[in-house]
């Protein structure tokens, strides 16, 4: 269903969170229906809590960190720079070198 035009634009976060809260709700209620002691069901909901309110608080850290105009130091990229090889230094390592018949268990 297209929503009215006079309708506030919700941040898409916002239903991430509904959800996040029921399952805050829904997970200690099916475990003490299936029998687990209280104590551990609402430990369940705290843990779940905690987790919902940290992803909250990062999610709106990110969207705020991402409003913020960047400096134009940072667009360049880093510039690396990396020193000469020393002469008649042997070659840098290869990060995979290849493997001989010989040299294998199997060969």
């Amino acid at each position: 269903m297209p929503r009215p035009a006079h309708a506030p634009v919700r941040p898409p976060e916002d239903d991430l969170l509904r959800w996040a809260a029921l399952g805050c709700l829904l997970a200690p209620a099916v475990l003490l229906w299936r029998g687990v002691p209280f104590l551990t069901a609402a430990g369940v909901a705290c843990g779940l809590a905690a987790v919902a309110a940290a992803s909250r608080m990062l999610i709106r850290r990110s969207r705020r960190l991402a409003a913020l105009p960047r400096p134009r130091s940072l667009d360049a990229g880093p510039r690396v720079s990396t020193p000469a090889p020393a002469p008649g230094a042997p070659p840098p390592a290869r990060a995979r070198a290849p493997r001989d018949a010989v040299d294998s268990p199997a060969g």
